[in-house]
């Protein structure tokens, strides 16, 4: 029977470069991502990006301007973002260590 656990999935500050935020540790196991938090310290605004990688192919889910001192909430509904054993999520901003990624859901393990 699974077993889910609410948890903080990642807290990273983004790279400049596309670098990974979370990844599922284990095949029994996934994560229900519920909530993306975004936040820009920077003075000038920011431009984010966020990707799903399943292991094989990789697709953009959020691409916006985050502005100087703004949170923007990403809400997934339902299960929210299903992150399988072999993906994970990855993500780049503008401008290095400016911008906080917070990412909330449920860790379901399977074994």
């Amino acid at each position: 029977m699974a077993t889910f656990t609410p948890q903080t999935l990642a807290f990273v500050q983004l790279s400049n470069s596309k670098s990974d935020i979370t990844s599922v540790p284990g095949a029994s196991k996934k994560h229900l991502a519920h909530t993306i938090l975004l936040h820009n310290t920077n003075s000038s605004a920011e431009d984010v990006e966020l990707f799903y990688d399943d292991g094989t192919n990789e697709y953009q889910i959020l691409n916006q301007q985050v502005e100087a001192d703004e949170t923007v909430n990403v809400d997934f509904g339902g299960e929210g973002v299903v992150i399988e054993a072999d993906g994970k999520l990855t993500g780049n901003t503008t401008t290095t260590d400016k911008v906080t990624c917070w990412v909330n859901g449920t860790e379901r393990d399977d074994s």
